[in-house]
């Protein structure tokens, strides 16, 4: 199972404690897979489609406990992209219960299902988020922690993203919004923003495996450019001496170890004797020892005398 399915596994179990978060996660669940039909005997049909059986059965008891509805269940096989099999949950309305769903801002006037954010459903914050975790299990994905951290929701009508965006807004959670292909989504790309999205759903399981991760992953990454300046580091350290080493058996080669100047002749011999050693190794080697800053000071002063003996002042 994907971890997108997973969370919006999560959020289909999640049932909420108030009527009012009842009603605003519904309303989230009609507005993006709500479809109402006049019937031949002059009722109306109301129908929930999902792609999940967990995400059916929490629309089945939300129309159960906000509009004391029995909804009826039904699998329907059909074809789009590579799902095949999708869960209904219908539900045959009388006159006076599309008066009520009405009432509860669920239908319009006219016998649709309500495709906008009505702000009056989401006043309260608690019903923000619970609108937020219906909205998600219909049209959320989010991508595994493992690898680049992406969360969005997808909506094929502009007022519902920018509503969207606005709502998030109210609950300190930033977001963006863009443009792809036919569609437009509202997403969250910094990791701190995911887990706030997740904390504000409800989603505790799913929120501490994207921590685990994301911790995981942070350290990893701190060991990589650790080791990575270390050889970086190594390498330079490495150079270095060879360059030194180079230099003064040239310079011995020429004058002889006595024309080197006392201060610097035994640094010199060394440099010669322990190629592989740093700065600070070499100053706890010689006589009395040397701080890293004194060994630095002394080779660049041997440096410049073997440059200036072998290649001219």
């Amino acid at each position: 199972m994907s971890f997108s399915n997973e969370v919006r596994d999560e959020s289909a179990r999640i049932i909420p404690e108030k009527s009012c978060c009842m009603r605003a996660e519904l309303a989230a669940l009609i507005a993006m897979r709500g479809e109402t039909a006049v019937n031949e005997d002059g009722t109306c049909t109301l129908q929930l489609e999902s792609e999940n059986a967990v995400a059916a059965r929490k629309a089945y008891r939300l129309l159960k406990e906000v509009c004391s509805l029995q909804a009826s269940a039904s699998v329907v096989q059909r074809k789009r992209f590579k799902q095949k099999r999708f869960y209904l949950s219908q539900v045959k309305l009388q006159r006076d219960d599309l008066q009520f769903l009405q009432e509860l801002g669920l239908i319009d006037g006219e016998g649709n299902a309500v495709k906008y954010l009505d702000t009056k459903i989401t006043a309260k914050n608690c019903c923000k988020r619970a609108y937020l975790r219906g909205l998600f299990m219909c049209k959320g994905f989010i991508n595994r922690p493992e690898a680049n951290y992406h969360l969005e929701m997808v909506f094929n009508d502009t007022r519902m993203a920018r509503d969207v965006k606005k709502l998030t807004g109210k609950l300190d959670l930033e977001t963006g919004i863009g443009e792809r292909k036919n569609n437009l989504i509202v997403y969250i790309k910094d990791s701190e923003k995911i887990v706030d999205f997740l904390r504000l759903i409800g989603t505790s399981k799913s929120l501490l495996e994207f921590e685990n991760v994301r911790i995981i992953k942070s350290m990893r990454n701190q060991v990589n450019r650790q080791v990575n300046c270390e050889t970086a580091n190594l390498g330079k350290t490495i150079d270095a001496s060879v360059r030194q080493v180079e230099l003064i058996e040239a310079l011995i080669a020429r004058l002889g170890v006595g024309r080197i100047p006392v201060q610097l002749r035994e640094l010199a011999l060394l440099r010669i004797d322990h190629p592989d050693s740093t700065l600070k190794e070499l100053g706890a080697l010689m006589n009395p020892p040397l701080t890293k800053s004194g060994v630095a000071y002394r080779m660049r002063k041997l440096e410049i005398f073997a440059e200036e003996n072998l290649y001219g002042a």
